[in-house]
Order: structure tokens, then C-alpha cells, then sequence
């Protein structure tokens, strides 16, 4: 299992425009091979209002690899760069980082 985590930080308005934003992702990333697609709000530690955590399921890196090659050729991907940029510096794509079992 691969588990994709994007952190975003922004603003509490930027996060909440976030939850809305992958509400509406969701269908789409399911339909390109993604499984269990979440955000993730702090309930304690680091971070707070300002930060979320987009999550997402694969059962194998080539099946990331395959959802990836799908997304970065896609309209919705553009737009969701033109939003991101359009939201800066109230909100930031912080980070993506790819994550394996180690024990599974």
C-alpha cells in the first residue's frame, strides 16, 4: 500500500476553500485509481486552522505512477494550479510526500 499525503498551509479561509476543493476532487481521483481520499484536519498538535492534509490510497508505486500521468495531463490539474497561484501567499502547496508500509 502507498499512501500519497499533500500538506497544505494557508489562511483558515484558504483551508476551509481547500475542503471544498477536494470534496469536489474526490470523484475524480477515484476515477483515476486513487482509494480512500481524505483530508485531514489537525484535532491537536502543529499546525492548527492554518494547515490540512490531503490523503490518498494506492496499491502499488505503478499505480500512483499511473494516477500521476493521468492528473498532469489533465484541464483539472491546470486549473488547480491556476487556483493555488490565484490563492498565494493565503494559501501554499506545501509539500507531497509518498509514503510506504514497512510492516505491512
Amino acid at each position: 500500500m502507498i499512501t500519497v499525503v499533500t500538506r497544505w498551509e494557508g489562511s483558515p479561509g484558504a483551508i476551509h476553500a481547500v475542503e471544498e476543493g477536494s470534496r469536489a476532487a474526490r470523484p475524480q481521483h477515484e476515477a483515476w485509481g486513487a482509494q480512500n481520499p481524505r483530508l485531514l484536519r489537525p484535532a491537536a498538535g502543529s499546525g492548527g486552522l492554518e494547515v490540512a492534509f490531503y490523503t490518498l490510497d494506492f496499491p502499488s508505486m505503478a499505480a500512483w505512477g499511473a494516477f500521476q500521468d493521468q492528473m498532469m495531463a489533465s484541464d483539472w490539474f491546470v486549473q488547480l494550479q491556476r487556483d493555488v497561484g490565484a490563492a498565494h501567499p493565503d494559501l501554499r502547496m506545501a509539500e507531497t510526500t509518498i509514503l510506504y508500509d514497512a510492516i505491512g
